[in-house]
């Protein structure tokens, strides 16, 4: 016997009208430049949708066949987001900050019937061209009456398109499981590979966004996404934003400490997150102008470990409560989030900072296991590490184009982590970024993490280098506040209270700036290229 409800697909653009219908004058802000917006509705976004959805198909476009877009954080991304898949085809978001030529391949991998590029990033598109990629069209986003670089190809104005439509165009209704969004990794461990999100997998991911102990949207909130759409499906928060129907504010490219704070007390942002880089630019700004936040409650740091400090400046100072978490573009990427409970919530002092420095616990619809390198699962008990698999409804199965033989039950992160008693992950390290010294596995994350508890430092990264007698040794690389000088020594004695003594660094090498990758983090292949032969001086 099976059950009497009704039998509704979970569709993106679903979201979207839900959002138009009951939630249709909450504001969705578009910042155009510093200090100036365009705001909208969600009504309209939705009404604006359904005509680009209408521009698509006038264009030959098909479900299934791949979109490309190519732009920041602003109100015809979004639209973008829900037109693509609410039509049957697939949203293939591209990451700007990645090298040309990968951006040449991940076009020719997806092979994308069309691309939807921002005016400012004309020249790359150009870049791309010279470098061979043809597109059958281009829709460029921006104002009307644009200076234009020159393209090779055919493309069109998005809102001379728009006005063409009447927007008299009905959601279909779609297989759940149909393919809604695609994703390439940053390509950081080898060549990039894509992860094609379903429409079902969207919409539970961004239930779960939204949850409590997750990143708690209500229609109350104005939220603020900071990571790029780009990224990961922006962390779920254009679709959790639309599901509860909350005030969106979407902040272009610009991210700097001064921008983001009018931008942040502006539209009274109550939630916001991004990478911590972005969030360190903002720490800086707040610190030297010696101002406060005044709306802003929750801040979600993820996309690389969240560094102590962070975490302390802005709950001690600011009052703003820290939500480190944990994922990967294979798990949409929300698979765990360093939500308290009721033990957790009662701690204070170092032991709250300590449990902090968590990377969070799944919540409902991610399952995790440690296993050791013979298979085995490993305890949980907060020390012995495993490496991390995972597994739920919006986890990667197989990457685009892999057979379908390589199913899998379990998602391999290639992480190394801990689980402690009360189920809260820990992040050792990436495999290959973990360090082998005299027999003794060394994270590089925790030597990061007690490195920048220091004051003078500003940023770190460490790797192993060669040792001829224990085989390899940590390299701390750092970057120093202004002006500041710090000794060996003292790093040395500093470090030793936070690590084991094994794990304190025999080489300090002072930088003026670290690499980093186009999603945020730090570039751990280019530093193994540059310094990974030092032996000092």
């Amino acid at each position: 016997m099976i059950g009497s409800m009704m039998e509704r697909p979970l569709l993106v653009s679903a979201l979207l009208e839900h959002a138009a219908r009951w939630h249709g004058k909450t504001s969705v802000v578009s910042q155009r430049a510093p200090q100036e917006g365009v705001t909208l509705g969600w009504a309209d976004i939705d009404q604006r949708a359904r005509r680009l959805a209408q521009a698509l198909i006038r264009l030959g476009v098909r479900p299934g066949d791949r979109v490309g877009t190519l732009g920041w954080n602003h109100h015809r991304h979004l639209e973008a987001y829900y037109a693509i898949p609410g039509m049957g085809a697939i949203c293939h978001t591209l990451n700007p900050r990645l090298f040309p030529d990968q951006l040449v391949q991940i076009l020719h991998d997806a092979e994308d019937v069309g691309l939807l590029v921002d005016s400012g990033l004309l020249p790359l598109l150009l870049t791309l061209e010279n470098l061979g990629v043809r597109l059958p069209w281009v829709i460029v986003m921006g104002e009307p009456g644009e200076a234009r670089a020159p393209l090779l190809g055919t493309w069109f104005d998005y809102e001379v398109l728009l006005a063409e439509e009447d927007g008299g165009f009905n959601w279909p209704d779609w297989p759940e499981d149909q393919a809604a969004g695609l994703c390439f990794t940053s390509g950081t461990t080898g060549r990039p590979k894509g992860v094609v999100y379903s429409h079902r997998s969207t919409v539970l991911h961004a239930m779960s966004v939204a949850l409590p102990d997750s990143l708690g949207f209500s229609a109350c909130d104005s939220v603020l996404p900071v990571v790029p759409l780009f990224h990961a499906n922006a962390w779920g928060f254009p679709h959790a934003a639309a599901l509860v129907g909350a005030k969106l504010v979407l902040p272009g490219p610009w991210l700097d400490g001064a921008t983001l704070y009018a931008l942040l007390e502006r539209e009274e942002v109550t939630i916001s997150a991004g990478v911590p880089t972005v969030w360190r630019g903002l720490m800086s700004f707040l610190q030297a102008q010696e101002v406060k936040l005044h709306h802003l409650r929750l801040l979600g740091v993820g996309g690389s470990a969240c560094p102590s400090m962070l975490v302390r400046y802005f709950e001690q100072e600011q009052k703003v409560t820290v939500r480190p978490g944990w994922g990967m573009t294979e798990t949409s990427p929300v698979a765990a989030l360093a939500s308290p409970k009721r033990a957790q919530a009662e701690l204070s002092g170092e032991a709250r900072w300590h449990w902090l420095e968590k990377s969070g616990r799944p919540p409902f619809g991610v399952d995790m296991r440690l296993r050791d390198s013979e298979g085995r699962e490993v305890n949980w008990d907060g020390k012995t590490p495993g490496h991390l698999e995972v597994r739920g409804p919006w986890i990667c199965e197989h990457y685009w184009k892999e057979a379908r033989e390589t199913e899998r039950a379990w998602f391999p992160t290639g992480d190394v982590a801990t689980l402690d008693e009360e189920g809260f992950l820990q992040i050792t390290d990436r495999v290959k970024d973990l360090i082998k010294s005299g027999g003794e596995w060394i994270s590089s994350v925790q030597v990061e993490q007690a490195a920048l508890l220091h004051p003078v430092l500003r940023e770190a990264a460490v790797i192993g280098v060669p040792d001829p007698h224990w085989g390899e040794r940590p390299l701390l690389i750092m970057v120093l506040e202004a002006g500041r000088v710090v000794e060996e020594e003292e790093l040395r004695q500093h470090l030793a209270r936070h690590v084991p003594r094994w794990s304190v660094p025999d080489g300090f090498l002072t930088v003026d700036s670290l690499p980093y990758t186009a999603t945020g983090k730090v570039d751990k292949v280019a530093l193994r290229q540059r310094y990974g032969e030092y032996t000092g001086g």
